[in-house]
Protein backbone atom coordinates (compact mmCIF):
# COMPACT_ATOMS: atom_id res chain seq x y z
CA UNK A 1 0.00 0.00 0.00
CA UNK A 2 2.86 2.35 0.92
CA UNK A 3 4.62 1.90 -2.54
CA UNK A 4 1.17 2.12 -4.49
CA UNK A 5 0.40 5.57 -2.53
CA UNK A 6 3.86 7.00 -3.04
CA UNK A 7 3.79 6.41 -6.85
CA UNK A 8 0.42 7.90 -7.29
CA UNK A 9 1.60 10.85 -5.11
CA UNK A 10 4.57 11.29 -7.44
CA UNK A 11 3.03 10.76 -10.31
CA UNK A 12 0.20 13.62 -9.23
CA UNK A 13 3.04 15.91 -8.23
CA UNK A 14 4.76 14.99 -11.93
CA UNK A 15 1.60 16.14 -13.53
CA UNK A 16 1.42 19.52 -11.33
CA UNK A 17 4.78 20.69 -12.08
CA UNK A 18 4.13 20.01 -15.61
CA UNK A 19 1.15 21.80 -16.05
CA UNK A 20 -0.71 18.42 -17.03
CA UNK A 21 -3.74 18.77 -14.74
CA UNK A 22 -6.72 17.91 -16.95
CA UNK A 23 -8.04 14.79 -15.11
CA UNK A 24 -5.56 14.55 -12.54
CA UNK A 25 -7.84 13.55 -10.17
CA UNK A 26 -9.33 10.07 -9.48
CA UNK A 27 -13.21 11.43 -9.40
CA UNK A 28 -14.37 14.27 -10.54
CA UNK A 29 -13.28 17.73 -9.73
CA UNK A 30 -16.61 19.70 -7.96
CA UNK A 31 -16.52 23.09 -5.87
CA UNK A 32 -14.91 22.60 -2.23
CA UNK A 33 -15.01 26.05 -0.72
CA UNK A 34 -18.50 26.72 0.54
CA UNK A 35 -19.76 30.15 0.21
CA UNK A 36 -20.91 32.50 3.37
CA UNK A 37 -24.19 33.31 4.19
CA UNK A 38 -25.42 36.53 6.06
CA UNK A 39 -25.98 34.75 9.40
CA UNK A 40 -23.44 36.59 11.94
CA UNK A 41 -22.88 35.55 15.30
CA UNK A 42 -24.12 36.33 18.94
CA UNK A 43 -21.60 39.08 20.07
CA UNK A 44 -20.09 38.08 23.16
CA UNK A 45 -20.50 41.19 26.05
CA UNK A 46 -18.09 43.56 25.84
CA UNK A 47 -16.04 45.35 28.28
CA UNK A 48 -12.96 47.80 28.90
CA UNK A 49 -9.76 46.52 29.77
CA UNK A 50 -9.65 48.72 32.85
CA UNK A 51 -12.55 46.70 34.10
CA UNK A 52 -11.23 43.46 33.19
CA UNK A 53 -7.84 44.54 35.12
CA UNK A 54 -5.96 44.12 31.89
CA UNK A 55 -3.45 46.48 31.53
CA UNK A 56 -3.95 49.01 28.28
CA UNK A 57 -0.28 48.87 27.32
CA UNK A 58 -0.47 45.29 27.69
CA UNK A 59 -2.99 44.96 24.56
CA UNK A 60 -1.41 48.02 22.95
CA UNK A 61 2.10 45.80 22.75
CA UNK A 62 0.33 42.82 21.54
CA UNK A 63 -1.71 44.54 18.66
CA UNK A 64 1.58 46.37 17.66
CA UNK A 65 3.68 43.11 18.27
CA UNK A 66 1.37 41.03 15.92
CA UNK A 67 1.55 43.94 13.13
CA UNK A 68 3.73 43.40 10.23
CA UNK A 69 5.09 40.78 7.37
CA UNK A 70 6.29 37.89 9.93
CA UNK A 71 3.32 37.28 11.79
CA UNK A 72 0.79 38.14 8.71
CA UNK A 73 -1.85 38.91 11.16
CA UNK A 74 -5.50 39.09 9.68
CA UNK A 75 -7.16 39.67 12.99
CA UNK A 76 -7.22 39.45 16.84
CA UNK A 77 -9.78 39.09 19.73
CA UNK A 78 -8.83 39.17 23.63
CA UNK A 79 -11.57 38.16 26.21
CA UNK A 80 -10.99 38.22 30.10
CA UNK A 81 -14.04 37.14 32.00
CA UNK A 82 -16.12 36.10 28.92
CA UNK A 83 -16.21 39.72 27.70
CA UNK A 84 -14.50 41.09 24.51
CA UNK A 85 -11.84 43.61 25.70
CA UNK A 86 -10.01 44.35 22.63
CA UNK A 87 -10.30 43.33 18.98
CA UNK A 88 -9.20 44.28 15.89
CA UNK A 89 -8.62 43.62 11.81
CA UNK A 90 -5.86 44.00 9.83
CA UNK A 91 -7.30 46.04 7.02
CA UNK A 92 -8.46 44.95 4.73
CA UNK A 93 -9.52 41.67 7.10
CA UNK A 94 -11.56 42.39 9.79
CA UNK A 95 -14.16 39.78 12.30
CA UNK A 96 -17.13 40.55 10.97
CA UNK A 97 -15.81 37.91 7.90
CA UNK A 98 -15.40 34.62 8.68
CA UNK A 99 -12.19 32.42 8.16
CA UNK A 100 -10.81 29.19 7.24
CA UNK A 101 -9.34 27.60 10.64
CA UNK A 102 -7.32 24.71 8.97
CA UNK A 103 -6.34 22.24 11.26
CA UNK A 104 -7.55 24.56 14.39
CA UNK A 105 -11.09 22.49 13.80
CA UNK A 106 -9.49 19.59 15.09
CA UNK A 107 -10.53 20.94 18.65
CA UNK A 108 -14.16 21.18 17.11
CA UNK A 109 -13.63 17.55 15.76
CA UNK A 110 -12.25 16.27 19.27
CA UNK A 111 -15.55 17.97 20.59
CA UNK A 112 -17.95 16.16 19.02
CA UNK A 113 -15.87 12.98 20.17
CA UNK A 114 -16.36 13.98 23.81
CA UNK A 115 -19.94 14.88 23.18
CA UNK A 116 -20.65 11.55 22.15
CA UNK A 117 -18.57 10.02 25.17
CA UNK A 118 -20.57 11.99 27.13
CA UNK A 119 -23.80 10.56 25.55
CA UNK A 120 -22.60 7.04 26.10
CA UNK A 121 -22.46 6.55 22.17
CA UNK A 122 -18.84 5.90 21.78
CA UNK A 123 -15.57 4.72 24.03
CA UNK A 124 -12.17 5.77 23.55
CA UNK A 125 -11.22 2.01 23.13
CA UNK A 126 -12.95 1.26 20.12
CA UNK A 127 -11.33 -0.24 17.61
CA UNK A 128 -11.56 1.46 14.28
CA UNK A 129 -11.85 -1.80 12.33
CA UNK A 130 -15.50 -2.50 14.33
CA UNK A 131 -16.51 0.42 13.67
CA UNK A 132 -15.92 0.11 10.16
CA UNK A 133 -16.03 -4.20 9.82
CA UNK A 134 -17.00 -3.47 5.61
CA UNK A 135 -13.85 -1.50 5.07
CA UNK A 136 -11.70 -4.34 6.36
CA UNK A 137 -10.71 -7.49 5.24
CA UNK A 138 -8.58 -10.88 5.49
CA UNK A 139 -5.43 -8.38 4.59
CA UNK A 140 -6.10 -5.90 6.93
CA UNK A 141 -2.78 -6.07 9.23
CA UNK A 142 -2.42 -6.33 12.97
CA UNK A 143 -1.61 -3.01 13.59
CA UNK A 144 -4.26 -1.63 12.00
CA UNK A 145 -7.36 -3.79 14.11
CA UNK A 146 -5.34 -2.53 17.08
CA UNK A 147 -6.07 0.56 16.11
CA UNK A 148 -8.44 2.78 18.49
CA UNK A 149 -10.35 6.13 18.97
CA UNK A 150 -7.49 7.12 21.74
CA UNK A 151 -5.33 6.61 18.73
CA UNK A 152 -6.56 8.71 16.57
CA UNK A 153 -7.56 11.52 19.12
CA UNK A 154 -3.79 11.61 20.26
CA UNK A 155 -2.16 11.29 17.02
CA UNK A 156 -0.51 8.24 17.98
CA UNK A 157 -2.07 5.87 15.08
CA UNK A 158 0.76 5.21 12.85
CA UNK A 159 -0.95 5.16 9.97
CA UNK A 160 1.07 6.52 7.04
CA UNK A 161 -1.87 7.65 5.15
CA UNK A 162 -1.98 11.10 5.27
CA UNK A 163 -3.56 14.53 4.12
CA UNK A 164 -0.80 14.72 1.38
CA UNK A 165 -2.54 11.49 -0.28
CA UNK A 166 -6.00 12.01 0.62
CA UNK A 167 -6.27 14.17 -2.85
CA UNK A 168 -5.69 11.20 -4.68
CA UNK A 169 -8.29 8.58 -3.46
CA UNK A 170 -12.19 8.30 -3.43
CA UNK A 171 -12.72 6.31 -0.44
CA UNK A 172 -10.65 8.06 2.45
CA UNK A 173 -11.40 5.16 4.91
CA UNK A 174 -10.50 2.53 3.25
CA UNK A 175 -7.40 4.27 1.88
CA UNK A 176 -6.82 4.82 5.41
CA UNK A 177 -7.59 1.12 6.62
CA UNK A 178 -5.34 -0.53 3.44
CA UNK A 179 -2.40 2.01 4.35
CA UNK A 180 0.94 1.08 6.14
CA UNK A 181 1.14 1.71 9.79
CA UNK A 182 4.41 2.62 10.84
CA UNK A 183 4.94 1.43 14.43
CA UNK A 184 2.64 -0.21 17.22
CA UNK A 185 -0.51 2.00 17.52
CA UNK A 186 -0.31 4.38 20.85
CA UNK A 187 4.18 4.31 21.37
CA UNK A 188 4.73 7.51 19.53
CA UNK A 189 3.36 10.58 18.30
CA UNK A 190 3.17 11.80 14.70
CA UNK A 191 0.64 14.34 13.32
CA UNK A 192 -1.56 13.44 11.01
CA UNK A 193 -4.42 15.53 9.60
CA UNK A 194 -6.16 11.89 8.50
CA UNK A 195 -6.87 11.31 12.21
CA UNK A 196 -9.36 13.55 12.78
CA UNK A 197 -10.30 12.96 9.50
CA UNK A 198 -11.52 9.79 10.68
CA UNK A 199 -12.79 10.88 13.39
CA UNK A 200 -15.41 12.98 11.24
CA UNK A 201 -16.07 9.68 9.74
CA UNK A 202 -16.97 7.94 13.05
CA UNK A 203 -19.42 10.50 14.15
CA UNK A 204 -21.37 9.97 10.64
CA UNK A 205 -21.34 6.23 11.17
CA UNK A 206 -22.30 6.12 14.91
CA UNK A 207 -24.96 8.90 14.76
CA UNK A 208 -26.12 8.85 11.07
CA UNK A 209 -25.41 12.58 10.87
CA UNK A 210 -22.32 14.27 9.54
CA UNK A 211 -20.14 16.55 12.06
CA UNK A 212 -21.76 19.92 11.24
CA UNK A 213 -25.01 18.53 11.94
CA UNK A 214 -24.40 16.59 14.82
CA UNK A 215 -22.78 19.58 16.16
CA UNK A 216 -25.25 22.31 15.40
CA UNK A 217 -28.09 21.49 18.38
CA UNK A 218 -24.88 20.41 20.55
CA UNK A 219 -22.65 23.41 19.93
CA UNK A 220 -23.25 25.57 17.50
CA UNK A 221 -26.94 26.98 18.00
CA UNK A 222 -26.18 26.91 21.73
CA UNK A 223 -23.57 29.17 21.23
CA UNK A 224 -25.03 31.79 18.82
CA UNK A 225 -22.97 30.65 16.52
CA UNK A 226 -22.96 32.54 12.90
CA UNK A 227 -22.17 31.18 9.48
CA UNK A 228 -20.22 27.59 9.63
CA UNK A 229 -19.62 25.51 7.30
CA UNK A 230 -16.82 22.45 6.59
CA UNK A 231 -15.68 20.81 2.88
CA UNK A 232 -16.62 17.41 2.87
CA UNK A 233 -14.43 14.38 0.84
CA UNK A 234 -15.83 12.52 -2.29
CA UNK A 235 -18.06 10.61 -0.25
CA UNK A 236 -19.59 13.64 1.50
CA UNK A 237 -17.90 13.29 5.27
CA UNK A 238 -16.78 16.38 6.55
CA UNK A 239 -13.04 16.30 6.01
CA UNK A 240 -12.39 16.40 10.42
CA UNK A 241 -8.77 17.83 10.55
CA UNK A 242 -8.93 20.64 8.04
CA UNK A 243 -11.79 22.94 6.30
CA UNK A 244 -13.95 24.41 8.30
CA UNK A 245 -14.84 28.28 7.79
CA UNK A 246 -16.13 30.01 10.78
CA UNK A 247 -16.34 33.20 12.14
CA UNK A 248 -12.98 34.29 15.22
CA UNK A 249 -15.61 35.24 18.01
CA UNK A 250 -17.23 31.52 17.51
CA UNK A 251 -13.69 30.00 17.98
CA UNK A 252 -13.47 32.12 21.12
CA UNK A 253 -16.48 30.75 22.48
CA UNK A 254 -15.65 27.24 22.41
CA UNK A 255 -11.99 28.35 24.16
CA UNK A 256 -14.45 30.19 26.79
CA UNK A 257 -15.87 26.42 26.92
CA UNK A 258 -13.18 24.65 27.88
CA UNK A 259 -11.79 27.26 29.99
CA UNK A 260 -14.93 26.81 31.95
CA UNK A 261 -14.78 23.71 32.15
CA UNK A 262 -17.77 22.51 30.02
CA UNK A 263 -20.03 25.07 30.62
CA UNK A 264 -21.12 28.04 28.56
CA UNK A 265 -22.55 31.13 30.10
CA UNK A 266 -24.48 33.47 27.47
CA UNK A 267 -24.72 36.87 27.85
CA UNK A 268 -27.64 37.09 30.05
CA UNK A 269 -25.71 35.32 32.37
CA UNK A 270 -27.77 31.46 31.20
CA UNK A 271 -25.64 28.65 31.72
CA UNK A 272 -25.81 25.07 30.13
CA UNK A 273 -23.27 22.52 30.32
CA UNK A 274 -21.71 21.51 26.43
CA UNK A 275 -19.21 19.06 27.46
CA UNK A 276 -18.56 17.13 30.65
CA UNK A 277 -15.72 18.39 33.03
CA UNK A 278 -14.04 15.12 33.06
CA UNK A 279 -13.89 15.42 29.45
CA UNK A 280 -12.17 18.53 29.13
CA UNK A 281 -10.07 17.07 32.09
CA UNK A 282 -8.48 14.57 29.63
CA UNK A 283 -8.48 16.74 26.75
CA UNK A 284 -6.62 19.34 27.63
CA UNK A 285 -3.97 16.95 29.65
CA UNK A 286 -0.62 16.28 27.86
CA UNK A 287 -0.75 12.75 26.76
CA UNK A 288 2.13 12.78 24.03
CA UNK A 289 4.54 15.19 23.59
CA UNK A 290 6.15 15.94 19.86
CA UNK A 291 9.57 15.72 19.22
CA UNK A 292 10.46 19.24 18.89
CA UNK A 293 8.49 19.61 22.60
CA UNK A 294 4.84 20.62 22.24
CA UNK A 295 2.27 18.91 23.68
CA UNK A 296 -0.75 17.01 22.51
CA UNK A 297 -4.04 16.12 24.38
CA UNK A 298 -7.12 15.28 22.55
CA UNK A 299 -7.01 17.41 19.64
CA UNK A 300 -5.62 20.03 21.12
CA UNK A 301 -2.18 21.39 22.31
CA UNK A 302 -1.57 21.85 26.39
CA UNK A 303 1.37 23.91 27.28
CA UNK A 304 1.87 22.34 30.97
CA UNK A 305 4.73 25.26 31.22
CA UNK A 306 2.42 28.13 31.58
CA UNK A 307 -1.03 25.97 32.75
CA UNK A 308 -2.24 26.99 28.86
CA UNK A 309 -3.84 25.16 26.12
CA UNK A 310 -4.51 26.21 22.71
CA UNK A 311 -6.40 25.29 19.53
CA UNK A 312 -3.99 25.45 16.81
CA UNK A 313 -3.96 25.52 12.68
CA UNK A 314 -1.59 26.21 10.49
CA UNK A 315 -0.12 29.71 9.22
CA UNK A 316 -1.20 30.99 12.23
CA UNK A 317 -4.59 30.39 13.38
CA UNK A 318 -4.56 30.49 17.73
CA UNK A 319 -7.17 30.10 20.04
CA UNK A 320 -4.91 30.56 23.35
CA UNK A 321 -6.75 30.17 26.46
CA UNK A 322 -5.21 30.86 29.90
CA UNK A 323 -7.72 29.54 32.69
CA UNK A 324 -6.12 31.11 35.58
CA UNK A 325 -6.29 34.33 34.12
CA UNK A 326 -9.08 33.82 33.03
CA UNK A 327 -7.95 34.94 29.17
CA UNK A 328 -8.79 34.00 25.88
CA UNK A 329 -6.58 34.85 22.76
CA UNK A 330 -7.15 34.49 19.42
CA UNK A 331 -6.12 34.98 15.63
CA UNK A 332 -6.68 34.77 12.34
CA UNK A 333 -3.40 34.94 10.02
CA UNK A 334 -1.70 34.37 6.64
CA UNK A 335 1.88 33.79 8.49
CA UNK A 336 4.85 30.65 8.01
CA UNK A 337 4.43 28.65 10.62
CA UNK A 338 3.25 25.70 10.28
CA UNK A 339 3.09 24.51 14.54
CA UNK A 340 2.52 26.06 17.72
CA UNK A 341 5.97 27.80 18.04
CA UNK A 342 6.29 31.36 16.36
CA UNK A 343 6.92 34.69 16.54
CA UNK A 344 2.89 35.08 16.71
CA UNK A 345 2.64 33.08 19.75
CA UNK A 346 5.56 34.67 21.55
CA UNK A 347 4.05 37.75 21.33
CA UNK A 348 0.72 36.08 22.91
CA UNK A 349 3.35 34.66 25.79
CA UNK A 350 4.45 37.93 26.19
CA UNK A 351 0.39 39.59 26.76
CA UNK A 352 -0.37 36.19 28.83
CA UNK A 353 2.94 37.23 31.17
CA UNK A 354 2.32 40.68 31.30
CA UNK A 355 -1.64 40.30 32.67
CA UNK A 356 0.02 37.89 34.96
CA UNK A 357 2.12 40.63 36.38
CA UNK A 358 -0.42 43.44 36.50
CA UNK A 359 -0.64 45.24 39.80
CA UNK A 360 -4.12 45.30 41.51
CA UNK A 361 -5.81 47.82 41.02
CA UNK A 362 -4.63 49.54 38.03
CA UNK A 363 -3.39 52.47 37.99
CA UNK A 364 -4.95 55.50 35.43
CA UNK A 365 -4.84 54.85 32.24
CA UNK A 366 -5.76 57.27 30.13
CA UNK A 367 -2.50 57.86 27.74
CA UNK A 368 -2.72 54.19 27.38
CA UNK A 369 -5.88 54.09 26.24
CA UNK A 370 -5.65 56.85 23.75
CA UNK A 371 -2.49 54.69 22.11
CA UNK A 372 -4.55 51.90 22.10
CA UNK A 373 -7.45 53.97 20.29
CA UNK A 374 -4.82 55.35 17.56
CA UNK A 375 -3.61 51.90 17.38
CA UNK A 376 -6.46 49.48 16.77
CA UNK A 377 -7.41 52.38 14.07
CA UNK A 378 -3.90 51.85 12.41
CA UNK A 379 -3.86 47.74 11.97
CA UNK A 380 -3.21 47.15 8.20
CA UNK A 381 -2.23 43.77 6.90
CA UNK A 382 1.63 42.82 6.45
CA UNK A 383 2.11 46.74 7.78
CA UNK A 384 4.02 47.84 11.05
CA UNK A 385 1.81 50.13 13.22
CA UNK A 386 3.42 53.88 13.17
CA UNK A 387 3.76 56.02 15.86
CA UNK A 388 1.21 58.09 17.93
CA UNK A 389 1.92 61.67 16.59
CA UNK A 390 2.85 63.58 20.48
CA UNK A 391 0.29 66.11 21.67
CA UNK A 392 1.51 69.58 21.70
CA UNK A 393 0.01 72.89 22.87
CA UNK A 394 -0.25 75.01 19.34
CA UNK A 395 -0.60 78.68 19.73
CA UNK A 396 -3.57 79.54 18.37
CA UNK A 397 -1.96 82.20 15.54
CA UNK A 398 -0.34 79.01 14.32
CA UNK A 399 -3.54 77.45 14.26
CA UNK A 400 -5.21 79.89 12.58
CA UNK A 401 -2.35 79.53 9.90
CA UNK A 402 -3.07 76.06 9.23
CA UNK A 403 -6.78 76.68 9.15
CA UNK A 404 -6.73 79.28 6.52
CA UNK A 405 -4.01 77.64 4.33
CA UNK A 406 -6.28 74.55 4.06
CA UNK A 407 -8.53 76.31 2.19
CA UNK A 408 -5.74 77.16 -0.42
CA UNK A 409 -4.66 73.53 -0.68
CA UNK A 410 -4.25 72.20 -4.10
CA UNK A 411 -6.14 68.72 -5.43
CA UNK A 412 -4.24 66.27 -4.69
CA UNK A 413 -2.74 64.33 -6.89
CA UNK A 414 -4.19 61.37 -8.62
CA UNK A 415 -3.06 57.86 -7.63
CA UNK A 416 -2.16 57.07 -11.05
CA UNK A 417 1.03 58.74 -13.12
CA UNK A 418 -0.03 60.55 -16.34
CA UNK A 419 2.70 58.35 -17.61
CA UNK A 420 1.03 55.35 -16.69
CA UNK A 421 -2.54 56.41 -18.53
CA UNK A 422 -1.58 55.09 -21.73
CA UNK A 423 -0.19 52.18 -21.11
CA UNK A 424 -3.07 51.05 -18.91
CA UNK A 425 -5.08 51.72 -22.07
CA UNK A 426 -4.13 48.76 -24.11
CA UNK A 427 -4.92 45.08 -23.67
CA UNK A 428 -1.96 42.60 -22.99
CA UNK A 429 -2.42 38.75 -24.57
CA UNK A 430 0.00 36.11 -23.05
CA UNK A 431 0.96 32.53 -24.14
CA UNK A 432 0.43 29.61 -21.99
CA UNK A 433 1.91 30.14 -18.69
CA UNK A 434 1.70 29.62 -14.96
CA UNK A 435 0.00 32.74 -13.70
CA UNK A 436 -2.96 32.76 -12.05
CA UNK A 437 -4.81 34.67 -9.60
CA UNK A 438 -5.73 31.59 -7.18
CA UNK A 439 -2.66 31.37 -4.80
CA UNK A 440 -0.98 28.07 -5.34
CA UNK A 441 -1.96 26.78 -1.84
CA UNK A 442 -5.91 27.48 -2.24
CA UNK A 443 -5.68 25.80 -5.73
CA UNK A 444 -4.15 22.29 -4.31
CA UNK A 445 -6.49 22.41 -1.34
CA UNK A 446 -9.87 22.90 -3.15
CA UNK A 447 -9.01 20.53 -6.52
CA UNK A 448 -8.58 23.85 -8.81
CA UNK A 449 -5.57 24.15 -11.25
CA UNK A 450 -5.23 27.39 -13.11
CA UNK A 451 -4.75 27.55 -17.29
CA UNK A 452 -2.70 30.32 -17.00
CA UNK A 453 -3.46 34.28 -17.62
CA UNK A 454 -4.52 34.96 -21.42
CA UNK A 455 -5.25 38.64 -20.94
CA UNK A 456 -4.88 41.46 -19.35
CA UNK A 457 -6.64 44.85 -19.89
CA UNK A 458 -7.73 47.86 -17.41
CA UNK A 459 -10.68 50.34 -17.31
CA UNK A 460 -10.17 53.71 -16.06
CA UNK A 461 -12.41 56.51 -14.94
CA UNK A 462 -11.14 59.34 -13.36
CA UNK A 463 -8.84 57.89 -10.40
CA UNK A 464 -10.49 55.01 -10.27
CA UNK A 465 -9.07 51.64 -11.94
CA UNK A 466 -10.24 47.99 -12.57
CA UNK A 467 -8.29 44.77 -13.76
CA UNK A 468 -9.83 43.08 -16.39
CA UNK A 469 -8.46 39.83 -15.81
CA UNK A 470 -8.82 36.49 -18.54
CA UNK A 471 -7.47 33.11 -17.26
CA UNK A 472 -9.49 30.18 -18.19
CA UNK A 473 -13.46 30.39 -17.42
CA UNK A 474 -12.69 32.88 -15.10
CA UNK A 475 -13.23 36.40 -16.83
CA UNK A 476 -13.20 39.29 -13.67
CA UNK A 477 -13.60 42.86 -13.44
CA UNK A 478 -11.60 43.45 -10.11
CA UNK A 479 -11.88 46.57 -8.68
CA UNK A 480 -8.36 48.19 -7.27
CA UNK A 481 -8.35 50.60 -4.27
CA UNK A 482 -5.59 53.17 -4.79
CA UNK A 483 -5.94 55.40 -2.13
CA UNK A 484 -4.60 53.32 0.43
CA UNK A 485 -8.00 51.25 0.98
CA UNK A 486 -8.75 47.72 -0.23
CA UNK A 487 -11.52 47.09 -2.97
CA UNK A 488 -13.31 44.23 -2.15
CA UNK A 489 -15.50 42.11 -4.42
CA UNK A 490 -15.95 38.65 -5.27
CA UNK A 491 -13.81 35.78 -7.37
CA UNK A 492 -15.33 32.25 -9.06
CA UNK A 493 -12.62 29.90 -9.81
CA UNK A 494 -14.55 26.81 -10.92
CA UNK A 495 -17.70 27.27 -8.09
CA UNK A 496 -15.09 27.91 -5.78
CA UNK A 497 -15.86 31.75 -4.57
CA UNK A 498 -13.50 34.07 -2.74
CA UNK A 499 -14.30 37.69 -1.23
CA UNK A 500 -10.79 39.43 -2.25
CA UNK A 501 -9.75 43.08 -1.21
CA UNK A 502 -7.65 44.12 -3.60
CA UNK A 503 -5.02 47.50 -3.09
CA UNK A 504 -2.71 48.66 -5.81
CA UNK A 505 0.64 50.84 -6.08
CA UNK A 506 2.41 52.27 -8.80
CA UNK A 507 6.22 52.83 -8.69
CA UNK A 508 9.70 52.47 -11.11
CA UNK A 509 11.76 49.75 -10.74
CA UNK A 510 15.62 49.90 -11.21
CA UNK A 511 15.68 49.93 -14.79
CA UNK A 512 12.60 53.15 -14.91
CA UNK A 513 9.68 50.87 -16.06
CA UNK A 514 6.23 51.67 -14.59
CA UNK A 515 5.17 49.04 -11.92
CA UNK A 516 1.46 48.49 -10.97
CA UNK A 517 1.99 46.24 -7.64
CA UNK A 518 -1.24 44.57 -6.64
CA UNK A 519 -1.72 42.67 -3.33
CA UNK A 520 -5.25 40.30 -3.77
CA UNK A 521 -6.32 39.53 0.15
CA UNK A 522 -8.32 36.27 -0.36
CA UNK A 523 -10.36 37.31 3.11
CA UNK A 524 -11.87 34.19 4.56
CA UNK A 525 -8.18 32.23 4.19
CA UNK A 526 -4.89 33.09 4.98
CA UNK A 527 -3.48 33.16 1.20
CA UNK A 528 -2.44 36.46 -0.21
CA UNK A 529 -1.50 36.81 -4.25
CA UNK A 530 1.35 39.29 -4.87
CA UNK A 531 0.85 40.36 -8.43
CA UNK A 532 3.30 43.07 -10.17
CA UNK A 533 2.35 44.49 -13.86
CA UNK A 534 5.72 45.65 -15.17
CA UNK A 535 5.06 47.96 -18.31
CA UNK A 536 8.52 47.41 -20.44
CA UNK A 537 9.92 50.24 -22.42
CA UNK A 538 8.79 48.04 -25.52
CA UNK A 539 4.88 48.75 -24.49
CA UNK A 540 4.26 45.00 -23.26
CA UNK A 541 4.01 44.26 -19.88
CA UNK A 542 5.55 41.16 -17.68
CA UNK A 543 3.60 39.74 -15.04
CA UNK A 544 5.41 38.47 -12.08
CA UNK A 545 3.36 36.38 -9.25
CA UNK A 546 4.19 35.42 -5.43
CA UNK A 547 1.94 35.02 -2.67
CA UNK A 548 2.05 34.70 1.18
CA UNK A 549 2.04 32.29 2.21
CA UNK A 550 4.71 30.65 0.45
CA UNK A 551 4.34 27.37 -0.98
CA UNK A 552 8.06 27.71 -1.69
CA UNK A 553 9.72 26.17 0.98
CA UNK A 554 7.42 23.13 1.26
CA UNK A 555 7.47 22.29 -2.59
CA UNK A 556 11.10 22.54 -2.31
CA UNK A 557 11.46 19.85 0.58
CA UNK A 558 9.03 17.84 -1.38
CA UNK A 559 10.74 17.81 -4.39
CA UNK A 560 13.75 15.99 -2.01
CA UNK A 561 11.83 13.69 -0.86
CA UNK A 562 10.37 12.75 -4.05
CA UNK A 563 13.97 12.23 -5.81
CA UNK A 564 14.82 9.79 -3.00
CA UNK A 565 11.57 7.50 -3.79
CA UNK A 566 11.39 8.01 -7.77
CA UNK A 567 15.12 6.97 -8.54
CA UNK A 568 13.31 5.68 -12.07
CA UNK A 569 11.67 8.63 -12.80
CA UNK A 570 13.35 11.32 -15.40
CA UNK A 571 11.38 14.00 -13.99
CA UNK A 572 13.43 13.78 -10.84
CA UNK A 573 16.66 12.66 -11.28
CA UNK A 574 17.38 16.09 -12.30
CA UNK A 575 17.18 18.24 -9.06
CA UNK A 576 18.21 21.49 -10.91
CA UNK A 577 15.42 20.44 -13.19
CA UNK A 578 12.97 19.54 -10.45
CA UNK A 579 13.79 23.86 -8.60
CA UNK A 580 13.16 24.88 -11.73
CA UNK A 581 9.60 23.54 -12.00
CA UNK A 582 9.05 24.27 -8.45
CA UNK A 583 9.70 27.89 -8.57
CA UNK A 584 7.78 28.49 -11.72
CA UNK A 585 4.95 26.65 -9.91
CA UNK A 586 5.10 29.35 -6.74
CA UNK A 587 6.61 32.20 -8.36
CA UNK A 588 4.85 31.96 -12.05
CA UNK A 589 6.40 35.06 -14.95
CA UNK A 590 4.27 35.87 -17.78
CA UNK A 591 5.53 38.30 -20.91
CA UNK A 592 2.81 39.66 -22.99
CA UNK A 593 2.82 38.53 -26.64
CA UNK A 594 0.54 41.12 -28.44
CA UNK A 595 0.07 44.94 -27.02
CA UNK A 596 -3.28 46.15 -28.56
CA UNK A 597 -5.43 49.64 -27.55
CA UNK A 598 -8.37 49.10 -25.09
CA UNK A 599 -11.43 49.22 -27.75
Amino acid sequence: MELRSNIKLLNYARKFLLNETENILPYPVRPQKPQRTGKMPAPLPRATPREAGVPTAALDALFRGLSGEANGTHTCMVTRGGKVIAEGGYAPYTPRIWHVTHSLCKSVTGTAIGMMVDEGLLSLDTHICDIFPEKCSLLTSRRTRALTVRHLLTMTSGVSFKEAGSVLEADWIKAFLDADVLFEPGTQFEYNSMNSYMLSAIVRKKTGRGLTDYLRPRLFEPLGFGSVAWETCPQGIEKGGWGLYVFLEDMVKLGLVYMNRGVWTDGDGHTVRILSESWVEQATRPDTVHENGEEYGFQLWPHSIDHTFLFNGMFGQYVVVAPELDLVVAINAGGVNLFTHSPTYTQICSFIKAVADAPAPLPPQEEDEARLRFTLSHLRFGETVPEMPQRTQTPWYVWAQKKLSSFKKSPAPSPIPDAARPLLAKHYTFAKNRAGLLPAVLGCMEDWYTRGVERVAFAQRGDALTLLWTEGDLEARIPIGLKGRAAVSVLDFGGNCYEVGVSGQFATDEDGHIVLKLTLCFLETSSTRLVKCVFDGAGGMTLKLNESPSLLSAMQSLAETMRSQSASSELFKDLEYMRYLVHRVCLPVAVSTQEEPTT
